[in-house]
């Protein structure tokens, strides 16, 4: 009789340790869950490592010849025409630079909420080694280092200048940063919105009109 106790007290110990363990293991792998939803640091891992790489062309004419029939400009093309055409590939990254700003993350219901600052230009590189230049000079004219260095730093300024306006490439960077990020949450089963400053600015506008 005392061991059929004594063995009810153990099996009824067994349960009562696999409950424990059971709850205990559920509540650590919520945890586990919430820290890599809510991990803000992965975030902005996934966020600046999700450039979007550009290629293209940068080119640039400078001429003093107008081409216009004239005996002025004939003359001008004949003896003391500087004329240069230039063309570069480049290589620019879009990205968002988080530096100290702090990124907003909430969850509520199997929905994750994150705003990030506004994709920009983050490099742009003209690859010189592969320049193709091609000059007319007239007579009187010398080869013009100086001419052309200067025509080169206008080119990159002007071409730089172009891209950080692009608001086409800034989308793609924000399709590709939202497409990366909603990969990291799927296999977790959330929902993610990703939504970046000027976007939200231009719904707190749109409210206000309402």
């Amino acid at each position: 009789m005392r061991n059929r106790v004594s063995l009810f007290f153990v099996f009824l110990l067994i349960i009562i340790i696999g409950l424990l363990a059971y709850f205990l293991g559920r509540n650590s792998a919520s945890k586990t869950v919430d820290n890599v939803v809510m991990n803000d640091v992965l975030i902005r891992q996934i966020a600046e490592l999700s450039a979007l790489e550009v290629q293209g062309n940068a080119s640039i004419r400078s001429s003093n010849i107008k081409n216009d029939g004239s005996i002025s400009d004939n003359f001008r093309k004949l003896f003391m025409e500087r004329t240069f055409n230039i063309s570069v590939p480049y290589v620019a990254k879009y990205g968002v630079n988080l530096g100290s700003q702090n990124i907003n993350i909430e969850e509520k219901n199997k929905q994750v909420y994150i705003v990030l600052p506004n994709p920009k230009l983050l490099s742009y590189e003209l690859r010189l080694d592969k320049a193709n230049a091609a000059s007319r000079k007239g007579l009187f004219e010398s080869d013009n280092e100086e001419a052309y260095d200067k025509l080169m730093k206008k080119l990159y300024t002007q071409s730089k200048a172009k891209l950080e306006q692009s608001t086409g490439y800034q989308q793609q960077s924000k399709d590709k940063i939202r497409k990366i990020i909603q990969d990291y949450y799927a296999p977790l089963n959330f929902n993610v919105e990703v939504t970046f400053a000027d976007d939200l600015k231009s719904r707190v506008v749109e409210e206000k009109t309402q």
